[in-house]
């Protein structure tokens, strides 16, 4: 059965269903939206690799509302990229929309128009007017773009946790270099500050400071349930 437009774009949001909509975009983190966009981009490429464009009694509707929900969650996800401020987001986005413009022959075969934004848009006429196969040729499991653009948002994701998890060896290595011949300070029972309270040693907070980015990057800052 046939999902509309916006009841595959929930599907995709799982996790963070208030990114499915515009008024639930507001107000949200922007890495906390990248990382649902990032899933939920995802989930939509799978969708398309995963259609039967073999089976001629397929709903035509179906595979028209899934590319739809693409394009919807492709610009999400450049729209949140570009609120990061994060100059390797940038690099990665680059490509990415560089990917699109290579297709943009291919792309408008099927009514999408590649803008000088990056973002997508939609001729729905001609998408409705679009045969399978010229989707296929797109967006099957096999194919180029959609094969691509995973791709692209495996290697984003990689280098967002590569990032996160090099924090804590960054802080370490600036300790040690303004303050050279100093020693950590020893943990212990009898540590403290001087006024009772017990000290955080270095590397945990380190570490915990990880984790908050971790689960920020994974979504999990924002704890929606659908």
């Amino acid at each position: 059965m046939s999902l509309s437009v916006s009841g595959y774009i929930r599907q995709f949001y799982k996790g963070n269903i208030f990114g499915a909509t515009s008024d639930g975009r507001n107000g949200q983190p922007s890495n906390s939206l990248f990382s649902a966009d990032m899933k939920a981009l995802r989930q939509a490429v799978r969708g398309l690799g995963d259609y039967n464009y073999k089976d001629e009694e397929s709903d035509g509707e179906e595979l028209v509302n899934k590319v739809k929900a693409f394009v919807n969650t492709y610009n999400n996800f450049v729209d949140s990229a570009g609120k990061m401020d994060d100059e390797n987001v940038d690099r990665y986005m680059k490509n990415l929309k560089k990917l699109a413009k290579g297709k943009a022959d291919e792309l408008s075969d099927i009514g999408i128009a590649v803008q000088s934004s990056g973002k997508l848009k939609i001729d729905e006429k001609a998408l409705a007017a679009t045969g399978r196969y010229e989707v296929s040729k797109l967006f099957s499991s096999d194919a180029e773009f959609g094969v691509q653009v995973e791709k692209h948002l495996k290697n984003t994701y990689n280098m967002m946790v590569r990032n996160s998890l090099d924090i804590p060896k960054q802080r370490q290595k600036s300790v040690s270099q303004t303050q050279p011949g100093t020693k950590p300070p020893e943990t212990g029972e009898g540590d403290g500050n001087g006024n009772g309270e017990q000290t955080v040693p270095p590397a945990q907070e380190d570490l915990k400071l990880a984790q908050q980015l971790m689960q920020a990057l994974a979504g999990s800052s924002i704890n929606y349930t659908v």
